[in-house]
């Protein structure tokens, strides 16, 4: 049966084994660490549901991940031989290598890469997406266009191809001609969130060489002076993978609802687990009031800690309602109703309910967070003018804002 050898931290500790297009993982006898909450440490094989909800989740999505098989000429639906091209540079601390080679044998090589080339890569996403074409064993997540490279030291302009134990430190997505600016709503988003205190992943709009990107730290990644290459790496998963919904990530067609993702946190082992709990409720209202209609499961992740869980900070936040070409239907629904324009503060109430919670605790949030985000757009205009951006997709998410924030007041 063909195998892959799964590390864990860099410790080799088991296997994932295709036969007859179902997988199974294995863990070694010295394994001590468990992968998922779904994977605890056992002695036997995992069944294709439990092993393909974690693995599975690894990879890209759609278009990208089609796009990734057609240059690796394998099938887009099969995860293993997926895994087997792309596996080695994958979120969290997980690194997958073909049966037989050595991890020792990659090369950890500080290669640098110009803003030329950045700028290429990010032009040529569509054709050969992440770094594919660089012959980097790199998987990224989700459904965007994206690549990862390692900055260093960090708040440099030293950018270098993550090779070996030089992992990447942070993600790279170019504009998308379907959608309007869209680097710089993800980067209004992603600051309006940081500015009320919401723990948010940092990230900056750079240009290289006449290409513009969106560029976000990785916080599945940190530094450590004890390690070789000044790196390491922190375990994550996301919440579909928590939940053991390998190919679902929309609560419409199965994935997480609001509920199971509140339940999951209040169940399992968080660090703060008030604050955490809290910190979801604030995210749920933050994105309604943004318009991010794509706040799916896979965009909830928490970090693996000494044992214990912690939510990660917010990525991927997007005001998607302004293109009129996406569904404006949420992707979780709040107190039962799915699109936005129908939804109320008593919306919310059902919800708190539905969640054995006091409704006056999200009554609470709605009115902070409205708030909040209303004293935080001036700033966050001069924060803008200040690094030379302008953009009309800004006047668009504070016209929704506003219309979102009355809806519920």
């Amino acid at each position: 049966m063909p195998s892959l050898d799964v590390y864990f931290y860099g410790k080799k500790i088991g296997k994932l084994t295709e036969k007859n297009s179902r997988l199974s993982f294995k863990y070694n006898e010295d394994a001590d660490t468990p992968l998922s909450v779904n994977l605890p440490l056992q002695k036997e094989a995992f069944s294709d549901k439990l092993t393909r909800s974690f693995f599975n989740n690894l990879l890209p999505e759609e278009g990208i991940r089609e796009a990734v098989a057609r240059y690796k000429q394998v099938s887009s639906n099969n995860p293993f031989a997926l895994l087997k091209e792309i596996g080695g540079e994958c979120a969290g601390a997980v690194e997958l290598y073909p049966q037989g080679a050595k991890r020792e044998d990659e090369p950890s090589v500080l290669t640098p890469i110009s803003e030329e080339k950045i700028a290429e890569l990010l032009k040529n996403q569509a054709q050969i997406p992440l770094l594919t074409g660089e012959e980097i064993r790199l998987s990224l997540a989700g459904a965007q266009q994206k690549i990862a490279l390692a900055i260093l030291p960090e708040n440099s302009d030293n950018y270098y191809l993550p090779q070996g134990l030089y992992i990447s430190t942070h993600i790279i997505k170019p504009q998308n001609p379907y959608f309007e600016d869209i680097i710089y709503n993800e980067h209004f988003c992603m600051s309006l969130a940081k500015l009320i205190g919401l723990p948010t992943a940092h990230s900056f709009i750079k240009n290289f060489s006449g290409q513009s990107g969106y560029v976000v730290k990785r916080f599945d990644r940190e530094t450590d002076d004890t390690a070789p290459s000044g790196l390491r790496r922190v375990h994550q998963e996301d919440f579909c993978q928590a939940l053991c919904m390998p190919d679902k990530k929309y609560q419409k067609e199965g994935g997480p609802s609001i509920k199971q993702c509140y339940k999951f946190v209040a169940a399992a082992d968080f660090n703060r687990k008030a604050d955490a709990l809290m910190n979801f409720l604030k995210t749920i209202v933050f994105n309604f009031i943004i318009g991010n209609s794509d706040a799916h499961g896979k965009n909830f992740s928490f970090l693996h800690r000494g044992g214990k869980y912690e939510l990660s900070p917010l990525y991927d936040l997007v005001s998607t309602q302004v293109y009129t070409v996406l569904s404006p239907n949420l992707a979780m629904s709040v107190g039962g109703e799915y699109n936005p324009n129908l939804i109320h503060r008593s919306h919310f109430i059902a919800m708190a309910k539905d969640l054995e919670i006091k409704p006056t605790m999200v009554e609470k949030i709605i009115d902070e967070m409205s708030a909040k985000i209303t004293a935080a757009l001036p700033e966050l205009d001069k924060q803008f003018a200040g690094n030379g951006i302008k953009t009309e997709i800004v006047a668009q998410i504070k016209a929704l804002i506003e219309n979102r924030i009355k809806q519920i007041s």
